[in-house]
């Protein structure tokens, strides 16, 4: 070697050892910020009693259920648990018919000991991809129905038909409802549903999801439990559960997702399966605008991905047609009142709401339907949206 390439060489070293210095080896982080997740792991990671490995490979651990990270959150210091919603739901919506059967076949992690609940193991890498939330994936599009509030609302719940959407490592496509009050720059949102969600569950399967934020995702809020919020209760049903749909213009499979405000506690439960599963909640102390009620209940879906790429499919990748065997679709769709009583909602005044050209997404809101209930159709291919 010539003493000009060793002397570049020793530039290259020496500037290299300068930028690690300064950065955490997940790029573009700095040594400040690599501390700060280190941090955030010691809060989130709690020592386990026991740990399981799923087929998936995720490893769940089981945590005592009165130390959950989100007893570390400064609000929740206090905190008093509740263990089940004052209000039991029924056991079931309306029957399976030929063309959607009533649910998917669940994958739940077995094993954790009595008294501790499943709590997936939080990666840096985990802390990285989902911050910041808002602009993670920095650029959205959607279709929805809302109702319009001519009341306060108290949940939101639905049979929600579950898909496979192929999306690259940067993109999202979700089938969700959203929960919300308060100004933009002050919101208060829940959303749950399920998602294919690479970057956030690390493959393209399609999970369960949840995501809260208390000021519009400037400094509060979290998908699943990737931050001290939701208060884990089920001992085998969690977030990130793995959902099985169905094939497009073959049998399908849906889901059954609720969030209501307890009447008692004012504690947001969600719950879902058509067993009614009551997974947790994310207590009222989180909030304010959303602590006595809320004002938005949304329903649709959610695509997503870097601005400039094209963008991935929604549900099952085909425009929406008045069929569920080829659209991906919401059923007894209904709204809570202040009891936690779910009820239909005037069909008459609800907004359908697209950001996108209608070639790339839309919906058909289908209204009342005595077999079904409430409900609505909802997809698209993607593709180059404006």
């Amino acid at each position: 070697m010539s003493y000009k390439s060793f002397s570049n060489l020793v530039i290259v070293l020496v500037l290299l050892s300068l930028y690690l210095e300064n950065y955490g080896v997940e790029g573009g982080i700095s040594k400040e910020e690599d501390m700060e997740l280190d941090k955030k792991l010691k809060i989130l990671n709690k020592p386990p009693v026991k740990s399981i490995k799923t087929t998936l490979g995720d490893t769940y651990d089981c945590i005592n259920i009165y130390e959950q990270p989100s007893f570390d959150h400064p609000l929740l210091r206090n905190h008093k648990i509740q263990m089940k919603p004052t209000v039991i739901q029924g056991k079931e919506i309306d029957g399976p018919t030929s063309s959607m059967i009533s649910s998917v076949v669940r994958s739940k992690i077995d094993g954790c000991p009595p008294g501790t609940v499943p709590i997936r193991r939080t990666t840096k890498e985990d802390l990285v991809n989902a911050k910041p939330v808002s602009n993670r994936i920095v650029h959205r599009h959607y279709v929805l129905a809302q109702p319009v509030a001519e009341k306060l609302y108290y949940g939101g719940r639905a049979r929600i038909s579950i898909a496979t959407p192929i999306v690259g490592p940067n993109q999202l496509s979700t089938g969700q409802i959203w929960i919300q009050n308060g100004p933009a720059e002050e919101l208060n949102s829940i959303e749950f549903g399920w998602a294919v969600y690479p970057n956030l569950f690390g493959d393209n399967a399609t999970r369960v999801f949840g995501l809260w934020t208390a000021d519009g995702f400037k400094e509060t809020g979290c998908y699943n439990m990737l931050c001290p919020g939701f208060i884990q209760i089920h001992p085998r049903y969690t977030f990130g559960e793995h959902l099985i749909g169905g094939t497009y213009g073959g049998e399908q499979r849906a889901f059954d997702f609720s969030v209501h405000r307890d009447p008692e506690s004012g504690n947001w439960w969600f719950i879902n399966g058509v067993e009614n599963t009551n997974i947790g909640y994310w207590p009222k102390e989180l909030f304010t605008h959303l602590e006595n009620n809320a004002s938005v209940i949304s329903y649709g879906g959610i695509a997503g991905g870097d601005l400039g790429d094209s963008f991935p499919p929604m549900g099952h990748k085909h425009l929406p047609v008045p069929d569920p065997k080829y659209t991906t679709c919401m059923t007894d769709m209904k709204v809570a009142e202040k009891h936690g009583i779910f009820l239909d909602f005037d069909t008459s005044k609800v907004q359908l709401i697209r950001d996108a050209e209608a070639s790339c997404y839309d919906l058909i809101f289908y209204g009342k339907n005595t077999i079904h209930g409430i409900m609505m159709f909802f997809g698209g291919p993607g593709g180059d949206c404006t």
